[in-house]
């Protein structure tokens, strides 16, 4: 049985879970420049004051929507490692993350967002702890991934760890370069197209032959 403590901590959540659904409405539907807390509050049915009891701004609500989107991403790339062969864990985990971009198109900009110097004043920090946890659950799993195939010979004995960080440095800069052309109606490939190229780029480094031509080339 619940005590009033526990009872006051579920509403808070709830209430919590409210803003987050009514401010993903609000963003899908005008996009971060259109949106505003007075538009979120009125979808949700609350006062603007009770949205500050919450989120510190604009910005920290929807820095606050990809929490729920990063625990998935944990669940999902910790099943590929235990169901997927060691040679193709890399390129699943990052389909996951293609697959994301692709149906969600704010949370990739919400990453981009968290680039921005200007941004940290206007974040909370449980927004902040939570997402950056996210992150580096992320590229754990991504490095995790490449360090399995370092152990089975798939890949060449590099630091897995920052390979992993330049793996998702061109993702987000593969899915920056898509938008750009889509925002100035260029001419481009798929989005999928697109990040096909960029992980390939990602484990040409990784390949085994990439190592002995450069012994040969010495």
């Amino acid at each position: 049985m619940t005590n009033a403590q526990e009872r006051k901590a579920q509403e808070r959540q709830a209430r919590r879970r409210r803003i987050q659904e009514a401010a993903r409405t609000v963003f899908a539907e005008r996009g971060y420049g259109g949106a505003s807390i007075e538009l979120i509050a009125r979808a949700a049915q609350l006062s603007v004051g009770a949205i500050y009891l919450y989120f510190r701004s604009k910005e920290d609500l929807y820095v606050s929507l990809i929490e729920d989107a990063l625990t998935v991403f944990d669940v999902e790339m910790g099943q590929v490692r235990e169901h997927t062969e060691v040679g193709k864990r890399l390129g699943e985990t990052w389909s996951i993350l293609v697959r994301w971009a692709e149906r969600d198109a704010e949370g990739p900009r919400i990453l981009r967002l968290l680039a921005q110097p200007a941004v940290r004043p206007q974040l909370s920090d449980e927004v902040v702890a939570a997402v950056s946890a996210g992150i580096a659950r992320i590229q754990d799993h991504m490095g995790a991934c490449i360090a399995d195939g370092i152990h089975a010979n798939v890949y060449r004995q590099v630091n897995a760890r920052e390979i992993a960080d330049l793996a998702w440095s061109v993702l987000l800069g593969s899915l920056d370069a898509a938008e750009m052309h889509a925002n100035l109606s260029m001419p481009a490939d798929s989005l999928q197209a697109r990040t096909d190229r960029a992980l390939a780029l990602v484990e040409s480094a990784l390949a085994p032959q990439v190592a002995a031509s450069l012994r040969a080339v010495a």
